[in-house]
């Protein structure tokens, strides 16, 4: 919001706190007018009085001016008994009842809400206790013009007190809603500071979670395939030709998966997202590469081949994919076992369905239970469960009897809309 450029200069805070810039020039103002009016008589002449003691009130009630800001009910006291004192003793001034409205505004305005609201209401009582007395007099014939008297005092007290005070009070409340705003502004700003932090961390979790299924797998044949080659004994052209063929199909894979991702990525929206998303139907040609890495892989898929939400889709692609990345480096025997459980067409269509992935491998044989810690299970398996997890599903990893092990996910497919 744009600001006077002297307005900063005027709100500073002189004499250790005490004062402010601004109340000093204006009880400085207000004391300059004020002997201005008593010098032309502004004042009501009685008998018996020195008019140089109004210049003492007048000094006073500017002194009340000075502490406006930094103590306004202190201020507003001052001049409450300067004001009756000039009043009932010396005769009332034309400057003092103005500096006065001027306190009242101040108490309005920078008080504490209850003096406020207490000073707001004894001047409401004032307003009454001048019409009735007005009237009072008016009705004794004691007030000279009638009616139009009466109504300019009122006027006078409206003007002098009344609207001060009202302003004052209207100044706190438009703070107080400035204030407000200004708080909800910063919480706004807050809570979409969070939303980004999260929404970064989200698809840094995201892209963690493909890197690593790209990488992982096709990286996992090729150590296998290169570990298996370096064991051997005696050199064998056929077996060489094999590994180097199943090392540089991996490689070539996972480079075009990768080098997929990394234009997705680049692009600045993502129409592209689903074309490149791997899809469970593709999940023949990963089970064909895990053969030729030396993993004998029985696949078995039940229900109808319906269509997939995308995210479900990929979902399931990974979690295989990872499933069988663990068990080409752990598996013993190298055998696994995948099923597949679509939903039927019917399920989906009306109230939605679980698609259900089971991965099965046997475990080293060592005699005791295989811990899931000594599998080295860490990134894949944390990230299949949160795949799972958002997709609204169900995940579970572990070994049975300790013999197996078994990774299991149920992935909601949501009915088709239309």
């Amino acid at each position: 919001m744009w600001r006077l450029p002297w307005r900063e200069t005027l709100d500073r805070r002189i004499l250790g706190g005490r004062l402010y810039l601004g109340s000093t020039l204006w009880a400085g103002a207000h004391l300059g007018l004020g002997l201005l009016l008593w010098g032309v008589g502004a004042y009501v002449h009685r008998g018996g009085v020195d008019p140089r003691w109004l210049l003492v009130t007048l000094l006073l009630v500017c002194v009340a001016l000075l502490v406006r800001r930094a103590a306004p009910g202190r201020g507003l006291l001052l001049g409450t008994v300067v004001l009756v004192v000039e009043i009932v003793f010396l005769g009332p001034s034309s400057s003092t009842p103005i500096i006065y409205g001027d306190l009242l505004y101040a108490v309005g305005a920078w008080g504490r809400r209850r003096l406020a609201l207490v000073a707001f209401a004894i001047v409401l009582v004032g307003n009454a206790l001048v019409v009735v007395v007005a009237g009072y007099l008016l009705l004794r014939g004691f007030l000279v013009g009638g009616l139009l008297t009466l109504l300019q005092l009122l006027g006078l007290y409206v003007l002098m007190f009344t609207t001060p005070a009202i302003s004052g009070l209207s100044i706190r409340e438009h703070r107080l809603r400035a204030d407000l705003e200004r708080q909800r502004a910063r919480q706004i700003e807050r809570m979409a500071e969070l939303d980004r932090i999260n929404a970064i961390a989200e698809e840094r979790g995201r892209m963690a979670r493909e890197l690593h299924d790209v990488i992982a797998n096709h990286l996992s044949a090729v150590a296998v395939q290169s570990t298996a080659a370096l064991s051997m004994r005696e050199f064998d052209p056929e077996v060489v030709r094999r590994v180097l063929g199943v090392v540089r199909d991996s490689s070539v894979q996972g480079l075009a998966e990768m080098r997929r991702m990394i234009g997705v990525l680049r692009s600045d929206d993502n129409p592209d997202l689903e074309r490149v998303t791997p899809r469970l139907a593709e999940v023949e040609r990963l089970v064909d590469t895990v053969r030729r890495a030396g993993l004998e892989v029985t696949l078995t898929e039940s229900g109808p081949s319906v269509p997939l939400p995308v995210q479900v889709d990929a979902a399931a692609y990974r979690i295989v994919q990872e499933s069988l990345t663990n068990a080409l480096r752990y598996a013993d025997p190298k055998q696994v076992e995948v099923t597949v459980e679509r939903p039927s067409v019917a399920a989906v269509a009306e109230e939605g369905g679980r698609l259900v992935l089971t991965v099965e491998n046997g475990l080293p044989a060592e005699g005791t239970v295989v811990e899931r810690g000594d599998l080295g299970a860490g990134t894949g398996l944390t990230g299949m469960r949160e795949r799972a997890t958002l997709l609204g599903g169900t995940f579970s990893a572990g070994p049975v009897d300790g013999r197996r092990w078994r990774v299991r996910a149920v992935l909601p497919v949501e009915p088709w809309q239309g």
